[in-house]
Parts: C-alpha cells; structure tokens; sequence
C-alpha cells in the first residue's frame, strides 16, 4: 500500500495599492476576521478565497475573491462593487 501523498496548500501574492501612503488598508476573511493591516501598500500571500478590503475602518468594504495572483489599487476596487461585513463567526468552546 502506498502512503497518501501530501500536497502543499497554495498561496497566491496579492498586492493593494492605496490611494495615499498614509491610508490604511485592513483585509479580513470571510469568517469577519481581521487578516492583515497595511499603510499605503499591502503586500501578501493567502490560501485562495474570498476576502473583504477596506481603505480606513467604518469604510466601504469590497470583495475580493483570490483565486490567481492579483496586483490592485484603491482606484480600481473602489470603482467596483461593495459588499456587507462579514458576520463574526466564533468557533464553539
């Protein structure tokens, strides 16, 4: 018998460019949890999925779904649609 061959998990580079170096650029998950926070510029490496960017908190969220390497700006996601926030899902105790 032959033993199960592990696989790695995939990451892909995603690249946020603000519209100024001083905004800041918070990344969550799906799940409503904070992923990452950047100023100016976010660069980074995540498992394919979706996600939600905002440019400053209590701002418009916008999705992203990662499923290849992306390079975008503020411009560019703000030009497109946004979306609700994440309810927070705890895991049971």
């Amino acid at each position: 018998m032959m033993a199960a061959r592990r696989t790695k998990p995939r990451y892909y580079k995603l690249e946020i460019v603000a519209a100024s170096a001083d905004t800041e650029i918070w990344l969550g998950d799906d799940a409503g949890h904070l992923v990452q926070k950047e100023v100016g510029k976010l660069k980074t490496s995540l498992l394919p999925g979706y996600y939600v960017v905002e440019f400053g908190l209590g701002t418009p969220l916008y999705p992203i779904h990662l499923d290849k390497p992306r390079r975008c700006t503020q411009a560019e996601l703000e030009a497109g649609p946004t979306c609700a926030r994440p309810a927070l899902r705890l895991l049971p105790e």
